[in-house]
């Protein structure tokens, strides 16, 4: 897909791209994620394609759907052949079930010196139903796996047989920040993905009767034609949000109960620099991405009483603006995507492109630049 140019260093990495595979909304982070290194001078990006469906194929894709796994059938992606000669194999997998993919890529263990890959979903109670699927590493041969979960950090580690580590999401921080353009906060009320319905009916009840601006996405589950495109729309509405409400996956999502963990939507409310409104994760994982105070700021799962909720912090307009601030900030200089590659690179032993340096200096200096007129706006609050 993406290549070096030709006057500067091969890329370092290898990176398995399931973009062609399949695509549903929460796909759209992690190919920005691969987008950014392609865009950097890190990473050489290789997306086989799906092959033509068969009886077979059709058959067993409806199987593999009826007894829950997530992933798209191995068999029917094309083969690839790898011929370069790279430092590091790089996978994201959204679930574990996605892991035997990588078998259709013949030739990429002998021609990558390492290999790591991030997990984006595996939670405790998944273990059993998820364990072949992570043993495959070990068989593989990975050197390094990241989880963004950090629960069942111990079980994996026994199954993949290499380092496991807490990794966070991240964001194209140069597209979800509103500097330096800095639209007016228009909408009111933002969310998407899992929900609470009773904190929706309280959303939906402040628009009709209060006019309050409420977007909210109806439709999850669907094809994404367009990655990139899907990603500016989320970018462009957030950096035009007041309040976005998020919460820990196991406040919704069954398979994660009992896990205390993140979600990426964090990460991209707080990009945008809306206030997050919903529940704090008790881990230091949390901490250790959102160091600063009121990055979530709590409300119970089923807010009843959304309408108190919102006065009461429209009330407070310096704690609202010190919150955006520092989302805004933090974001430039912690949670883009390059820094995520940065720590990649560098425990793998492996030097930071040109590329890189030049991101991080421009990261900084929009992020200086929001920091003063924002502390300007704030100060003129007080």
């Amino acid at each position: 897909m993406t290549t070096a140019d030709p006057g500067r260093r091969r890329p370092q990495v290898l990176v398995y791209s399931e973009r062609n595979v399949i695509a549903r909304k929460w796909h759209a982070l992690q190919y920005e994620f691969e987008d950014v290194g392609a865009e950097l001078g890190v990473a050489d990006v290789v997306a086989p394609r799906l092959g033509p469906q068969t009886p077979f194929s059709r058959a067993a894709y409806r199987v593999n759907r009826g007894v829950g796994r997530r992933g798209t059938l191995d068999v029917n992606i094309e083969e690839v052949a790898i011929t370069g000669e790279y430092d590091l194999f790089f996978a994201f997998f959204a679930f574990p079930s996605d892991i035997p993919h990588i078998q259709r890529l013949k030739g990429w263990r002998e021609r990558c010196k390492q290999a790591v890959c991030f997990v984006g979903e595996h939670y405790t109670q998944e273990e059993a139903e998820n364990r072949r699927h992570l043993e495959l590493l070990r068989k593989l041969g990975f050197d390094r796996v990241y989880l963004f979960n950090a629960a069942p950090m111990e079980s994996v580690a026994s199954m993949v047989g290499c380092p496991v580590e807490f990794m966070g999401h991240g964001v194209d921080a140069l597209r979800f920040s509103p500097y330096p353009l800095v639209p007016p906060r228009t909408v009111d009320l933002y969310q998407y993905g899992r929900r609470s319905d009773v904190t929706h009916a309280a959303a939906l009840e402040l628009s009709r009767e209060d006019g309050v601006f409420y977007i909210y996405d109806t439709v999850f589950n669907v094809p994404l034609e367009d990655h990139r495109a899907h990603r500016t729309l989320v970018a462009e509405t957030l950096k035009r949000s007041r309040y976005f409400f998020s919460y820990r996956p196991g406040e919704n999502l069954d398979r994660a109960k009992g896990d205390d963990t993140l979600s990426s939507r964090y990460f991209e409310a707080i990009g945008g620099g809306a206030v997050l409104l919903g529940s704090r994760p008790g881990v230091k994982e949390y901490d250790e991405c959102f160091p600063w105070q009121d990055a979530t700021i709590e409300i119970p799962f089923e807010a009843h009483d959304l309408r108190e909720i919102i006065a009461d912090l429209d009330a407070q307009p310096e704690r609202i603006a010190t919150a955006r601030m520092n989302n805004i900030v933090q974001t430039l200089r912690t949670l883009d995507w390059v820094y995520r590659w940065a720590r990649i690179l560098e425990q793998a032993g492996l030097p930071l492109t040109q590329g890189m340096h030049d991101r991080m200096a421009a990261l900084e200096r929009l992020a200086d630049t929001a920091e003063e007129r924002e502390a300007a706006a704030l100060e003129r609050l007080g």
